[in-house]
């Protein structure tokens, strides 16, 4: 597909060309013109030159001798050759002029036209000594032709290279803007909104440029609002987990324990001579466990900030625990730094890595997980979770939950995630690159709060 400049280059050359073909048909129409109307002047000069010559007849005291001096006055004429006949035989002609500059051949046949010839009318005096005729030849007039088309053309030529360049020059500084415009967009398009273009050029040009540049600080503006609104809700949402993690802990908590210390109490008291009831405060007993397991799990998935408390290192480690008691032949490499990085990273990389660990166990059966987390020399955190399992399923759905959680979060924060097969081993292969925030110290040293001692009372 050809540019816009190229277009209008090709449609510039395209109009000089036709211009040059029809200057060239007026040119052509105008020499032949030119040559026939110098052939018939020369043959009717010519004519009366040769009867002055032979007119008085008087004078004519040797005809022979006459005759071939008015055929040597043509000699170096331009245009009339003149031939002295007798017996139909020519006993003597004229030289034509040699043109400077000939015509090439084919010049000569595409110019030239058919000879004129005249037979001059002699005194009866002349009788018997021969008959004297002249006959056009435009090789002279059509050399002339040729010099000027020579001189002509080369002046066009120079003219349409320099109108040319000219036009390649004004395009390029006219269509630079709109080159410009197309990188920037192409860079808009891609996610970076610092492009901006310089508004010079035409008035119409530089009000395109003016309001490409409005557009792509409102799209900043709405980028920047769409990333905080996102924090915003997030943060909003942690919150409100912790809230009902808080509810459930704080409300149902306490009721869950009154109701099994009451059972034992029933236990207690009866005896054995109350079998049935007995049975029924164990039924208690029994469901009130059940309800102390679905609380702590729901706890646990409402709100992990309770395993971050004691830092992003050591929740890690819990999380490893946890798989690790739940699947005796699997194994673990943890390279996570004793330091967080503070909120919100800690949390985004402890998501991550939970997602990351859950998903390898539960489809991919891996003999050996690896996790890494480390920062950069430019400052970014960059986590890694990595697994000897099946691999990601051809079949898989590509917007699972846990993905796209991952997905939202890292995008928040700006970052990049990607998840594809290993392709040193079998496996899946988790990455994820969080863009540099100033590192906060986070707190070692757990510190025991009310929630947390009345969560080790419901354990």
């Amino acid at each position: 597909m050809l540019s816009l400049r190229s277009r209008l280059l090709y449609s510039i050359f395209l109009t000089l060309v036709l211009t040059l073909a029809a200057g060239a048909a007026f040119t052509y129409w105008h020499a032949v013109r030119k040559i026939e109307t110098e052939m018939q002047a020369a043959i009717a000069v010519g004519g009366r030159i040769a009867h002055n010559a032979v007119d008085d007849a008087e004078e004519a005291v040797d005809p022979p001798r006459r005759l071939e001096l008015l055929v040597a006055d043509f000699h170096g004429d331009r245009h009339l050759q003149a031939s002295l006949l007798v017996g139909g035989k020519v006993i003597q002609s004229s030289h034509l002029a040699v043109p400077e500059s000939p015509a090439p051949d084919w010049f000569y046949n595409l110019f030239s036209v058919p000879p004129r010839i005249l037979h001059v009318e002699l005194p009866p005096v002349f009788d018997g000594h021969g008959t004297v005729t002249l006959e056009t030849d435009s090789h002279n007039e059509v050399a002339e032709v040729w010099g000027d088309v020579r001189v002509t053309l080369a002046i066009l030529t120079i003219f349409c290279a320099l109108v040319l360049t000219f036009f390649y020059w004004m395009l390029g500084t006219a269509i630079r803007p709109l080159e410009n415009l197309t990188e920037a967009f192409g860079s808009v398009g891609d996610g970076d909104y610092r492009q901006r273009v310089s508004e010079r050029g035409p008035v119409e040009l530089m009000r395109l440029c003016q309001g490409f540049n409005r557009m792509v600080e409102r799209l900043a503006r709405s980028e920047d609002q769409n990333v905080r609104l996102q924090k915003q809700l997030t943060s909003v949402q942690d919150e409100e987990r912790a809230d009902l993690a808080r509810d459930l802990h704080d409300e149902i908590g306490p009721l869950l324990f009154a109701v099994d210390v009451d059972a034992v109490a029933i236990e207690r008291l009866i005896g054995e001579g109350r079998p049935a009831v007995a049975e029924r405060a164990g039924m208690i007993r029994e469901a009130v466990g059940h309800m102390q397991k679905h609380v702590r799990s729901i706890l646990g998935r409402l709100r992990p900030a309770v395993l971050l408390d004691v830092g992003l290192a050591h929740a890690i480690d819990n999380l490893v625990a946890f798989w690790r008691a739940h699947n005796r032949g699997l194994s673990f490499r943890v390279d996570v730094p004793e330091e967080g990085f503070g909120e919100p990273l800690d949390s985004v990389v402890y998501r991550i890595v939970q997602e990351s660990l859950s998903n390898a166990v539960r489809h991919g059966t891996p003999t050996l997980i690896e996790v890494e987390v480390k920062e950069t020399a430019g400052g970014d955190i960059l986590i890694q979770v990595r697994d000897d399992g099946g691999g990601l399923r051809p079949n898989a759905r590509p917007g699972s939950f846990g993905l796209l959680g991952m997905r939202e979060r890292v995008a928040t924060l700006g970052g990049e995630l990607e998840v594809k097969d290993r392709t040193d081993k079998r496996g899946v292969a988790v990455a994820a690159r969080l863009p540099g925030i100033k590192r906060h110290n986070v707190a070692a040293p757990l510190r025991a709060s009310n929630d947390q001692m009345k969560a080790v009372a419901l354990s």
